[in-house]
C-alpha cells in the first residue's frame, strides 16, 4: 500500500527458525533512519496498534523506515503466549533490529511503548547488544512488578462483575508462583513470564550513553512535569550520562482507552522530539 509519502508491506520475518509478522512502512525517498518498534503487552498492545501504524507512516513520510513486529505469541507471528520466555522476546528485537540494520544501513532507533519501554531499553544492554543511536519511549512502564500487579487488578475486576469464582491478588500470584498459567483480559499469562516483568525496572536499565533518549508522556495540560515514578528514573540516567529530551504530549492516555479515539498530541510530540538533534 502507498500513500504517496510511504509504502506499506506486511511481510514474515525468518527470526531463529520463527516467523515474526511485521508491518514494513518504508519512505517513498531515502531513508535517513531505521526504527524497531517494540510493542506494549497484551490489551495495550491492541489499542496502541492504530497510534503505532500512524506514526511509522508519519515518521516515513520524513525518512524514517519503521518495522512494527508481533513479537513471538502475539498477533499472526508464531509461537504460544502461555510458552513465551521474556529472554525470546528479546532475542526477537535483537534479531528483527539486526535484520532492519542490515537492510537500510541506517542509524538505529528503537521505539519501546509502555512496557515495550522495557524489552527495548534491556535489549541496549545485552552482550553484543544492538548498536542503536536513539530510543524513544511512549509513556514507559518504570516498574514491571507495579505494572504486574495493575495487569492482575483486571482479572480481579472481571470477576466481579461475572458469575466466575472471585480470588485475590494473593491468590493469583500463588497460583503463578505455582507455574501456572492464568488469564488476564482475555490473554494467558505464564508464572514465568509473570515473574521476568515484576523482576524489570527502567532504573536498572541504563541506555548507553551514545543512545540518545526521547522519553513522551501523556499530559493533561502542555508544560506539565513528568510524574515523578518517571523523574527519578530520568534523574538516575542523566547521571550515569545519558542524553535525555522529555516531551509532555497533550492527549488522551490511549493504551488506557476501550473505544478508539485520536491522538495527535502524541504524534506531533513524537515529531517534534525527532527533529531536535536529528
Amino acid at each position: 500500500m502507498s500513500d504517496h509519502k510511504s509504502f506499506t508491506e506486511a511481510r514474515f520475518l525468518d527470526v531463529g527458525g520463527r516467523r515474526l509478522f511485521a508491518l514494513d512502512i518504508r519512505p517513498a525517498g531515502p531513508c535517513r533512519g531505521a526504527a524497531l518498534y517494540v510493542a506494549p503487552f497484551a490489551e495495550e498492545m491492541n489499542r496502541l496498534r492504530v497510534h503505532a501504524a500512524r506514526m511509522a507512516r508519519l515518521l516515513a513520510g520524513q525518512g524514517w523506515r519503521c518495522l512494527l513486529p508481533d513479537l513471538q505469541g502475539t498477533g499472526e507471528s508464531d509461537g504460544d503466549l502461555a510458552e513465551v520466555e521474556w529472554s525470546g522476546w528479546l532475542d526477537d528485537v535483537d534479531r528483527a533490529g539486526r535484520r532492519l540494520l542490515e537492510e537500510t544501513s541506517a542509524p538505529l532507533m528503537l521505539w519501546g511503548v509502555r512496557s515495550g519501554a522495557l524489552l527495548a531499553a534491556e535489549a541496549l544492554r545485552r552482550a553484543d547488544a544492538l548498536p542503536a543511536a536513539r530510543l524513544l519511549l511512549w509513556q514507559p512502564v518504570t516498574d514491571g512488578k507495579l505494572f504486574l500487579n495493575q495487569t492482575l487488578r483486571l482479572r480481579i475486576a472481571s470477576q466481579m462483575v461475572s458469575e466466575a469464582e472471585r480470588e485475590t491478588s494473593e491468590q493469583i500470584r500463588a497460583r503463578l508462583a505455582a507455574g501456572e498459567t492464568i488469564e488476564v483480559a482475555g490473554y494467558p499469562l505464564s508464572g514465568r513470564l509473570a515473574d521476568a516483568l515484576a523482576a524489570r525496572r527502567l532504573a536498572d536499565l541504563v541506555p548507553p550513553a551514545a543512545c540518545r533518549v526521547d522519553w513522551i508522556e501523556a499530559v493533561a495540560q502542555p508544560g506539565q512535569a513528568p510524574a515523578a515514578a518517571s523523574a527519578r528514573v530520568l534523574e538516575g540516567w542523566r547521571t550515569h550520562g545519558v542524553t535525555v529530551n522529555t516531551c509532555g504530549a497533550a492527549c488522551p492516555p490511549v493504551w488506557q482507552v476501550h473505544e478508539p479515539v485520536d491522538a495527535p498530541g502524541l504524534l506531533q510530540a513524537t515529531l517534534a522530539a525527532l527533529q531536535e538533534d536529528a
